[in-house]
């Protein structure tokens, strides 16, 4: 489309479309390259052309039902009625291994909320599915053009084959674009059921109240068949793993090394290794490669990822300080990484990571949206409340040399996948082309 008619348009889709159809039917700017190729338009008594024009119509008379229907629609009405009594903060979020809703509200307000999510649960209707759908494509489109959620898709990809943490929590974005209502309804009779769900209710509540009022409006929605559990088990690497992202972007290096979860006895000592390998000012990363060495410019990130169900990586995440590279920082990682499996921490490393798992444990619990999580993610992901304190205490409990045996154990190169993110310039050229060029 010309600079006119783009400005005419704006961000209305409705009226691009239309102007797309008019073009194609008056064939105004068809593309000359479809004259040297005829079977884009036509093949095999198939008119292609046609049947392109054809879906374009619909889409447009599919967007203008839905605008005409969206009037009709109160889209906010739970958030209203939250609201409109003393709610706040209602959200909502999905990750790898559960989907939770939450919402502040008086105390007083708790039956409401009992009334409002067990409807939610029993009869829900779907009217706005097409427009959601859109809604994610649209964040999914945004994903592909964020480097950090692109090379974290890429390096998920590579290091899990077998295991669902390879997936993006969005999908692809053809999952996205094929989905149906139906995919949608079927998705929600297995997963959203009394059965699959745990309420969390943190604050002045009286139990026994709560206990009647659950049974009365949760009770009577069925169970669902117990969803399918997950049977596939990442198959042991057995080497090195390495992918590229190439983007207009700083570089970065991702590590990634498979690892267990909790409540398997090596998970505790790898939570302290990646505590004195990562966190905060004392940790080893940030000492010696980010402050003496400056070789990047924030300090490295050491994390546990994806998930808490199944088999884990521990990842660390930098980026390199101009006009270092991501080799160099990659290889001082590695040298940190090579000290920890050739000796044992302090004994003042080891207490530092006692110190803050207690500090973290305050911060966390301070509120009440704090214990919901913290607690309640142990009851749903473990299947006790109490697994969220006893797991700190047995990482409180590691021994300097349990931390060493699992650097040598897991931090090994055929255990590791490593993505690295490459700055591309302007017209698709990698950093450093120009130099490699003359260098010929």
């Amino acid at each position: 489309l010309d600079d006119d008619r783009k400005a005419e348009i704006g961000g209305d889709k409705l009226k691009e479309l239309a102007v797309l159809i008019s073009i194609l039917e008056t064939g105004e700017r068809i593309p000359p390259g479809t004259k040297q190729n005829p079977t884009l338009l036509t093949d095999k008594g198939v008119n292609y052309f046609e049947r392109y024009t054809d879906l374009k119509r619909k889409e447009l008379e599919i967007g203008q039902v839905m605008a005409e229907h969206r009037e009709l629609i109160l889209s906010e009405e739970l958030w209203d009625a939250y609201l409109q009594n003393g709610g706040r903060r209602l959200n909502a979020f999905t990750s790898n291994d559960l989907t939770a809703y939450y919402v502040y509200l008086p105390s007083n307000r708790l039956e409401l909320w009992m009334m409002l999510e067990s409807d939610r649960m029993k009869d829900p209707i779907f009217r706005e599915f097409y427009s959601e759908r859109d809604v994610i494509a649209e964040e999914k489109r945004q994903d592909q053009n964020d480097p950090d959620e692109m090379l974290w898709d890429t390096l998920m990809a590579a290091a899990f084959h077998a295991s669902p943490y390879g997936r993006p929590v969005l999908g692809w974005m053809s999952d996205i674009q094929n989905m149906t209502k139906q995919d949608l309804i079927s998705y929600f009779k297995q997963y959203y059921a009394p059965n699959n769900a745990i309420a969390l209710l943190v604050g002045d509540v009286d139990v026994e109240s709560a206990r009647r009022m659950a049974k009365r409006y949760f009770g009577r929605i069925p169970a669902g068949e117990p969803p399918d559990p997950v049977d596939t088990v990442e198959p042991e690497q057995t080497g090195e793993r390495r992918v590229t992202v190439e983007f207009p972007a700083n570089p970065q290096v991702v590590i990634a090394y498979h690892v267990p979860v909790a409540p398997h006895p090596d998970s505790y000592p790898i939570q302290a290794l990646a505590s004195i390998l990562g966190k905060g000012r004392t940790s080893r990363l940030y000492k010696k490669i980010y402050e003496e060495l400056e070789l990047t410019s924030r300090p490295p990130f050491v994390s546990t990822e994806p998930g808490e169900r199944i088999g884990n990586l521990l990842v660390i995440q930098a980026t390199p300080r101009q006009p270092h590279t991501t080799e160099e920082v990659e290889e001082a990682i590695y040298e940190e990484i090579r000290e920890l499996r050739l000796e044992s921490p302090t004994a003042r490393e080891v207490d530092r990571v006692r110190n803050r798992i207690d500090a973290a444990m305050v911060r966390t619990l301070g509120s009440n949206l704090g214990i919901a999580f913290n607690l309640g993610f142990s009851a749903t992901i473990r299947g006790d409340w109490r697994a969220y304190m006893e797991d700190r205490q047995r990482v409180k409990k590691v021994k300097r040399e349990e931390i060493s045996a699992v650097a040598r154990k897991y931090l090994i190169p055929e255990n590791r996948t490593v993505a690295t993110l490459v700055k591309q310039e302007e017209g698709g050229q990698k950093e450093g082309d120009d130099e490699a060029k003359t260098g010929e």
